[in-house]
């Protein structure tokens, strides 16, 4: 399944998301050369629709067209087949960032998934990047597995913003180990300021040096919030976000929610009353169910106790696919 390259295909450099199937026939890694080694790892196209991190690496490689890059860089080219088709993935998918599991791999999916990592330690990764849009209205931010000070710098680096998120079978759980590892979420498809920010995250790593990691604390630190749970509208449930009738019927503002002091109480959706299921679970981030945290009064879905959220969003094949979104809380910088 996966192919792997030492050149930059014919074509790749000016082709969209939706053309790329032209250039490459499936998920590919791409090792480039450079000045320094070892090399950088930039992932794009995990959800094909999402072409942020392929616009912002043809802005990086045209600049370098005449010359080395300042390191080495290795490209993984996701989800060509369901960027093809401008989604996020085909149903008979499963997601490519739920797919880079510690447990033996078991999928073509997770066999190709362990294949990149395991030539990527080979390589002695000195930085990893996975490049998103995302579902919903959200500033830009970073998400990270641990507060390790490596990671959080080069979070600082994207923005200001960071999410301490333990997904467990993500690409940036299966890198932090070996390296400094972010997943950038870069705003909604089509936003030009996450380009310009991923371009010049990759930029800036491509000119690191091991000790750009290890310097001292920058002035301003992370904002950080660690996400705890995710909410889910189980498959049998109908879902309305334009006042129709359905099992779940969802605010048309509810993306105005996203990274904003949500109080207890705070109504997050209205239910129709024949409803015997839970209309949207509460899960952990190892897919258990949490219990208590939303409470059904009447037809209203409200929060028990105050939160924040992100990636709250009116797109239904997101929210079919993935999530409703997700519930944190604020946590100190260790450095604090």
């Amino acid at each position: 399944m996966l192919q792997q390259l030492h050149h930059l295909p014919s074509g790749f450099a000016t082709a969209s998301a939706r053309d790329l199937h032209r250039v490459l026939p499936g998920p590919t890694l791409i090792h480039l050369p450079g000045e320094a080694q070892p090399p950088l790892f930039v992932s794009i196209l995990l959800h094909g629709n999402e072409d942020v991190g392929l616009h912002a690496l043809q802005s990086v490689l045209a600049k370098h067209a005449a010359k080395p890059l300042p390191r080495a860089l290795s490209i993984f080219v996701g989800n060509v087949e369901a960027a093809k088709e401008g989604v996020r993935r085909l149903d008979h998918q499963p997601d490519f960032n739920r797919i880079w599991t510690s447990a033996p791999p078991a999928t073509e999916f997770e066999h190709m998934a362990a294949a990149v990592l395991e030539l990527m330690k080979q390589r002695a990764v000195f930085a990893a990047l996975d490049l998103h849009n995302n579902s919903g209205r959200n500033p830009l931010y970073s998400c990270f597995g641990a507060l390790d000070e490596k990671h959080l710098r080069l979070a600082r680096w994207f923005s200001p913003i960071g999410v301490l998120i333990h997904a467990q079978s993500s690409l940036g759980a299966a890198f932090a180990p070996l390296c400094p590892t972010i997943t950038c979420e870069c705003g909604e498809i089509g936003n030009a300021q996450g380009v310009v920010q991923a371009a010049r995250l990759i930029e800036r790593c491509l000119h690191a040096t091991p000790e750009s990691f290890g310097a001292e604390a920058e002035a301003a630190p992370l904002d950080i919030f660690q996400a705890y749970a995710v909410l889910k509208i189980p498959e049998s449930i109908t879902l309305s976000i334009d006042g129709d009738e359905a099992d779940v019927r969802l605010p048309a503002d509810i993306e105005s929610m996203n990274f904003c002091t949500l109080q207890a109480d705070r109504v997050l959706a209205t239910t129709a009353a024949h409803l015997a299921i839970e209309p949207l679970q509460v899960r952990g981030f190892a897919d258990e169910p949490i219990e208590g945290l939303l409470l059904r009064n009447g037809a209203e879905l409200r929060l028990k106790e105050g939160a924040t959220a992100a990636m709250l969003t009116r797109d239904v094949r997101a929210i079919r696919q993935d999530c409703l979104g997700y519930l944190m809380q604020r946590i100190a910088h260790p450095a604090a």
